[in-house]
């Protein structure tokens, strides 16, 4: 019976061994599909996020040349007025002037949108990368490797307590079956002398008996020898 759980505890630690190293290589395998999904998903943020900034600069720069021409068109429509009527002096420079410093001024917020685009583009690409490092530790956390050593000492512990125990029940079985072998032993020594009792009363009842019959022909005989004397006929002198 030992044996056979020893058998038993040896066949489940490797089954418990086998067990932690298939469920090592599952979480290896999702962690794997789990990084290529993140990695899949920053590229796509990343792609995302510059295809945004280019379409902004695209559109920023069709602002600026927007502004340059009409800025030119004003000025040339205001000179060209300005000769036909005639006009000429420090109004006329001061009207394009103004054209120019509108210009500028326009074409400044431009610049400063530009500007203000692209460092919000910065800061959301380093966002995004520091999301994808903290969702790759996330995903990639360390993987609880098979305990073999663990496994091995525990599995020998038990088995070793079931040998001592097997054992202890060898022993004991061993034990009982002296102390039955005394017992039998005890109980036909008894019934020997239970016989030499019965024997000895047999052979005591026999003696009495040879007494009581010896006691009876003793009696008999005495009765004859009395009945003998009385019959012989006595002669005078």
């Amino acid at each position: 019976m030992a044996v056979v759980q020893i058998g038993l505890t040896i066949a489940s630690g490797a089954a418990q061994m086998k067990a932690q190293q298939q469920a090592a290589k599952a979480q290896a395998k999702a962690q794997q599909d789990a990084s290529a999904n993140e990695a899949k998903r920053m590229q796509h943020g990343v792609s995302s996020e510059r295809l945004r900034s280019a379409q902004q600069d695209t559109a920023m720069a069709h602002e600026a040349l927007k502004g340059h021409r009409e800025a030119e068109e004003g000025m040339a429509t205001t000179r060209v007025a300005a000769e036909e009527a005639g006009v000429e002096g420090n109004s006329v420079g001061l009207a394009v002037a103004e054209f120019a410093r509108k210009n500028a001024a326009y074409q400044t917020s431009i610049m400063l949108q530009e500007r203000m685009n692209n460092s919000s583009s910065i800061l959301a690409l380093e966002g995004g990368g520091l999301q994808f490092q903290q969702n790759m530790m996330r995903i990639n956390k360390p993987i609880q490797q098979p305990d073999v050593l663990g496994t091995l000492l525990s599995t020998a512990q038990t088995a070793s307590s079931q040998w001592q125990a097997g054992q202890m029940q060898g022993l004991q079985r061993e034990n009982w079956a002296s102390q039955n072998q005394l017992m039998a032993g005890d109980l036909l020594a008894q019934q020997t002398r239970l016989g030499l009792a019965g024997q000895q009363t047999l052979n005591s009842r026999g003696t009495l008996n040879f007494l009581q019959s010896q006691q009876i022909g003793a009696a008999a005989g005495a009765g004859l020898y009395s009945a003998s004397r009385l019959a012989i006929p006595r002669t005078g002198r």
